[in-house]
């Protein structure tokens, strides 16, 4: 199944789950369940790992100037995992989008 949109994410599965790592990671960025879904239901596909059925979805943190970064788990066709969570920042990202690219010194 190729993922195009966030609606191809939810369209054959039932159940929408946050793994424990998630979790950890929404508690140490003061997130809370509200702000994960809002970004996710709200948000665009970024990047694709096809390698790992996963996706990185961009979105909109409901009452903050910020993007939240929700990676998901689409092996499973019925249940949707959502693996990790976080903001985007620098050094790694130039912005909420844009990867920052490293060289080799």
């Amino acid at each position: 199944m190729v993922i195009m949109d966030v609606e191809d994410l939810f369209a054959y599965r039932r159940q929408l789950r946050v793994s424990d790592h998630a979790l950890r990671e929404a508690h140490k960025e003061s997130l809370r369940a509200r702000d994960v879904f809002h970004a996710l239901f709200n948000g665009e596909v970024l990047e694709h790992y096809r390698d790992r059925q996963r996706v990185l979805v961009v979105g909109p943190l409901a009452e903050h100037r910020l993007h939240l970064h929700v990676v998901c788990d689409y092996a499973d066709p019925h249940e949707l995992v959502v693996t990790t969570v976080y903001i985007p920042d620098k050094p790694k990202w130039i912005n909420d989008q844009v990867r920052a690219r490293f060289t080799a010194p």
